[in-house]
């Protein structure tokens, strides 16, 4: 008998740069017909444990998931990680350390914020980020509150996109060292979205890193990527993953769920992957 559970495993949350906060987002999940999440928000796995308790209203899973920002010789590669301990002392200190760096970079935006004539805390700020890591969409959120925009993509335009006045780029870990972490903490690690433009010199360092995967179903991959991604990772003996990258701030993320997705089987060999570490 075939399994037709389905499995989105690239999902944002209100922890991170997401429209939903986390039950919202496993009920709507719920209605598009998944049965597994992974939550995977960028830097922090503060989403996770609230997801969970939604799911076990619906019988639904979720996997233990989070996106780290990484650098691979100055070229910016997002990583997923999958199934680590979401406890592991090294996780958790990697992470806080994270979050300090984000939390400077926060100030030095505020600065240049000021310089326009912009007034922002960084409490308003970090109110808009809740239990998140304080980054770009709470800095969009905190303007719309104070009226210094009118909607979240106006606050982006004017203040926050590269050359605007209140742009800092995000701190990043190094490739080896965010796979390493996740390694450490019982996980494994997949190369997210790769697109049309992953460089060759790139890739070979992941797989010298350690890579264990490569996210093939994505909204970005038509397609021909997904067959050209799916034989990358026949190639070189990789994971295949999928999923939305849902973040819920357009009318049409919606359509995403259930569409952008993996068999369920598939997610099992993952955690069979990562129980081997």
């Amino acid at each position: 008998m075939f399994d037709l559970r389905r499995a989105d495993l690239h999902l944002h949350t209100s922890c991170s740069d997401g429209r939903l906060a986390p039950g919202l987002l496993v009920q709507k999940a719920r209605g598009a017909g998944l049965f597994a999440l992974a939550i995977t928000d960028h830097d922090t796995i503060e989403g996770i444990a609230l997801a969970e308790q939604a799911a076990r209203r619906w019988g639904m899973e979720i996997v233990p998931g989070v996106e780290l920002s990484a650098t691979v010789e100055g070229d910016e590669v997002h990583l997923l990680g999958y199934f680590f301990d979401p406890v592991h002392p090294a996780l958790h200190a990697a992470l806080a350390a994270y979050r300090q760096a984000r939390l400077e970079r926060l100030q030095m935006m505020l600065d240049r914020l000021r310089a326009e004539g912009v007034r922002l805390t960084p409490e308003q700020v970090v109110a808009a980020a809740g239990d998140g890591v304080p980054g770009r969409p709470h800095v969009a959120r905190a303007l719309v509150a104070a009226g210094y925009a009118a909607n979240y993509t106006e606050a982006f335009q004017r203040y926050l996109l590269p050359n605007a006045p209140g742009y800092v780029p995000k701190p990043a870990w190094e490739a080896a060292e965010a796979i390493a972490v996740l390694h450490e903490a019982g996980g494994i690690a997949v190369l997210a979205h790769p697109g049309e433009r992953l460089r060759d010199r790139v890739f070979r360092q992941l797989l010298e890193a350690g890579i264990d995967g490569i996210e093939v179903i994505h909204p970005m991959h038509g397609p021909h990527l997904v067959q050209h991604y799916r034989q990358v990772a026949r190639d070189f003996g990789l994971l295949e993953t999928g999923g939305s990258d849902y973040h819920g701030h357009r009318p049409e993320d919606d359509a995403l769920l259930g569409t952008y997705s993996i068999p369920y089987p598939r997610l099992l060999e993952l955690r069979r992957c990562a129980a081997q570490r």
